[in-house]
C-alpha cells in the first residue's frame, strides 16, 4: 500500500506559500492526483488527509496508525519548501533504503526540477528529525519537497506543471513496484499565460471542439491556471 499524506492542512497553511498559492492547498492537489493515478494502475493507495483539516504532528501520526501501516507500505509525505533557494528534494527515514528516493528525484529531475540532495538527517537523539519519518511504521518512508515557494523558477513549474510533477512520482513507484505503468488516458493541464485553445488542441491531437465539450466550455476563451481535462 501507498500512504500518500498531503502536507499541513486546516489553520496551517504551510511554510512552502506564498501570493499565488498555499502550500497545503498545492500539496493536496499533488496527492488526489497521485491517489487518481494509483488507482488506475491498481495500486493500493490511501490519502491521509481527505480534506482541508488541521492535524497536529500527534493526529497525523494517528491517522497513519489507523490505516493500518505495515513495514512492507510505502510513505510519502508530499511539501513545498522556502527560505531562498531552489529546487527539489528527498528526505527518508534513517531504516530506508535509498532505491526509491533516489529514483523518485531522478524522475523529477526528468520533467526540469534541481534536485539539491537526496538524504537523511537524524535529530540529537540519533532518530529520524523528521516526525513523519520517526514516529510512523513503514520502511519505505520519506519527505518529497517539489520546489521552493520563493524561487521564481520553481513556484512557475509548481504552479503550471504540478501534474506532471506528481506523474513522476507515481511512475517511480511503480516501476519500483514491479507494477507495468501506463500513462493517464486523462491528462490534466494547467493553463499557461500564452496558451490557446487552437495551441492545446495541436499539441495533443484533440479537436477544440472536443476540449470544450469534455471541459464545459462554451468559448473559446481560457485563462491561466485553469485546469483542463484531455481525454486522449
Amino acid at each position: 500500500m501507498v500512504i500518500i499524506d498531503p502536507g499541513h492542512g486546516g489553520w496551517d497553511p504551510g511554510g512552502g506559500s506564498n501570493v499565488y498559492f498555499k502550500e497545503k492547498d498545492l500539496t493536496k492537489k499533488i496527492s488526489d492526483y497521485q491517489k487518481r493515478r494509483f488507482d488506475e494502475l491498481g495500486i493500493s493507495s490511501v490519502l491521509v488527509r481527505q480534506s482541508d483539516e488541521t492535524l497536529s504532528p500527534s493526529a497525523r501520526i494517528n491517522k497513519i496508525a489507523e490505516i493500518g501501516a505495515a513495514p512492507n507500505d510505502i510513505l510519502i509525505s508530499n511539501h513545498i519548501n522556502n527560505g531562498g533557494s531552489g529546487g527539489g528534494e528527498v528526505i527518508y527515514a534513517l531504516r530506508t533504503d535509498k532505491t526509491l528516493p533516489a529514483s523518485i528525484a531522478s524522475s523529477l529531475s526528468n520533467q526540469g526540477v534541481p534536485i539539491r540532495n537526496v538524504y537523511q538527517k537524524a535529530g540529537g537523539t540519533g532518530k529520524d528529525y523528521y516526525f513523519i519519518l520517526r514516529d510512523t511504521s513503514p520502511n519505505t518512508a520519506m519527505i518529497i519537497e517539489y520546489g521552493f515557494a520563493d524561487n521564481d523558477d520553481d513556484v512557475y513549474r509548481l504552479m503550471y506543471n504540478w501534474p506532471e510533477l506528481a506523474e513522476s512520482v507515481v511512475l517511480s513507484i511503480s516501476n519500483y513496484l514491479g507494477v507495468p505503468y501506463s500513462k493517464p488516458s486523462q491528462i490534466t493541464y494547467i493553463v499557461k499565460p500564452d496558451d490557446s485553445l487552437f495551441k492545446i488542441s495541436n499539441k495533443y491531437g484533440v479537436s477544440i471542439d472536443k476540449l470544450k465539450a469534455d471541459n464545459n466550455l462554451t468559448s473559446n476563451i481560457i485563462y491561466p491556471l485553469a485546469e483542463l481535462k484531455i481525454n486522449l
